[in-house]
């Protein structure tokens, strides 16, 4: 006889009902069929009650929502993480901005505005400024402020803070963020704040960096105030730099202008050295035609016409002499030679233009004349001053060769200053050659016979 054992399970659900009776019985009768009469089986029955498939089925979805939680916490975490990348990757790209636009500037205004714009991209203002140290830091000065309309608010809250003293203890500690008091005052509650910088560079402060914002003060992270101090540092050193040049490019302005006066007191003793020979030369013969002209004047005063020409050829001699010994008071710069009279400076002006006005009408030029009647009484030397007007009328001619309109203005410019205009419609000077009109003998017509405008023999 064999001897089998089976086990069977009814299913969840099942255990408690008539149902599972009605299967018990059915798997009965089916062994019975199956089985040969010498076979004895032995048929073990077992039960779950639905509490323990509850349970298990409790445990099971704890499970999951361990493993959900978890999930979840690694998903807010990685979330946190790209934030934050995001954030500082945003952080590098306007560090990067900000250098790059202070690296590749020298203007104060440009690197200013840069620093304030990129500040703005991640910490909300309602105004912001900067402020330099002058006078070796005894004074602050407002450099650029922007905001909605509270730049003049910001910088008396900065001045304020300045009297105070605070403004010493952030150029020592770094930077800090205080509570406006005003809002605390008005709103019973500290809901703004006052950011503020100090611009160091190689240890040298030179001023500070602020902003207004609207929010308190424990808001601000240590991250915001790192950040924004390497944006003043940055900023502070292209200030340094901007300054460095500038002062540069004005020593290198100074050396120009050392090396052109250089040039010409060169070619001035060139030109001293000439006229001390023309001079002497020249001067001899005119003495003895002024000592010829003069005994013929005495010696034929019963001919009143000869008498009248010899007395022109007289006045023209000494007016010669009087050129040499200003070309030799040039040469020498000897302010000895120069008389200063008083003079008037409406019949110096109308004497030129009467000297020169034939030539100018036959040319076609009109003249217009504009001298005010509140020109103040001068001194100086009125023969130089009717040869800078001649020289200047002449150089208008020639600018006009097909005519045109020469026009004239002096006018009383303050209580101690006359200024004089000679405005024609020529071809005017080339800007090239604004600098040179003082070089003795400088002219751009060399073949014409051109001298230049004499302005500094004159």
């Amino acid at each position: 006889m064999e001897s089998h054992s089976h086990s069977t399970r009814v299913p969840e659900g099942e255990a408690d009902g008539g149902m599972a009776q009605d299967r018990v019985r059915e798997l009965l009768d089916r062994v019975a069929q199956l089985c040969p009469d010498d076979v004895v089986w032995e048929l073990g029955v077992h039960f779950r009650t639905l509490s323990e498939t509850v349970a298990e089925f409790a445990v099971r979805v704890e499970a999951l929502e361990s493993e959900n939680r978890q999930l979840q916490e690694r998903l807010d975490r990685g979330h946190e993480e790209f934030v934050q990348h995001r954030e500082s990757m945003s952080e590098l790209l306007n560090l990067h901005e900000l250098s790059e636009a202070v690296s590749t500037s020298l203007d104060i205004e440009d690197i200013l505005d840069a620093l304030m714009e990129q500040s703005g991209r991640f910490i909300e203002y309602e105004s912001c400024g900067v402020f330099a140290l002058e006078a070796e830091g005894a004074r602050l000065q407002a450099m650029a402020l922007r905001g909605d309309g509270g730049e003049s608010a910001l910088e008396t809250r900065i001045r304020r803070h300045w009297e105070d003293g605070i403004i010493d203890g952030v150029l020592r500690e770094g930077p800090v963020v205080i509570d406006d008091m005003d809002s605390l005052i008005h709103n019973q509650r500290a809901d703004r704040c006052l950011v503020i910088i100090p611009l160091v560079v190689r240890g040298k402060q030179v001023g500070i960096f602020t902003l207004y914002c609207h929010r308190a003060k424990d808001d601000f992270t240590l991250g915001e105030l790192e950040l924004l101090g390497i944006l003043a540092s940055q900023t502070a050193a292209a200030i340094e730099n901007s300054r460095l040049y500038t002062e540069l490019e004005s020593a290198h302005k100074g050396l120009q202008d050392s090396q052109r006066q250089l040039l010409i007191s060169v070619k001035q003793a060139a030109v001293g050295e000439l006229a001390a020979g023309v001079a002497h030369e020249v001067n001899n013969p005119l003495q003895i035609i002024l000592s010829r002209v003069q005994l013929m004047i005495s010696q034929h005063r019963e001919s009143p016409k000869l008498v009248e020409g010899l007395g022109l050829i007289e006045k023209n001699v000494k007016r010669l002499s009087k050129i040499i010994r200003a070309l030799l008071g040039f040469a020498s710069n000897s302010a000895a030679m120069t008389q200063w009279v008083p003079l008037d400076l409406s019949q110096a002006i109308q004497r030129a233009v009467e000297l020169l006005d034939h030539q100018l009408t036959g040319q076609l030029i009109d003249i217009q004349l504009e001298i005010g009647e509140d020109l103040p009484q001068l001194s100086g030397n009125v023969g130089e001053l009717e040869q800078v007007f001649l020289n200047l009328i002449l150089n208008a001619q020639n600018a006009m060769e097909k005519g045109g309109r020469l026009h004239i203005l002096a006018t009383c410019d303050g209580e101690d200053t006359v200024e004089i205009r000679f405005a024609d419609t020529g071809r005017g000077i080339e800007p090239e050659h604004i600098d040179r009109i003082f070089e003795p003998f400088f002219t751009t017509h060399p073949d014409d016979g051109g001298t230049g405008l004499g302005l500094a023999v004159s």
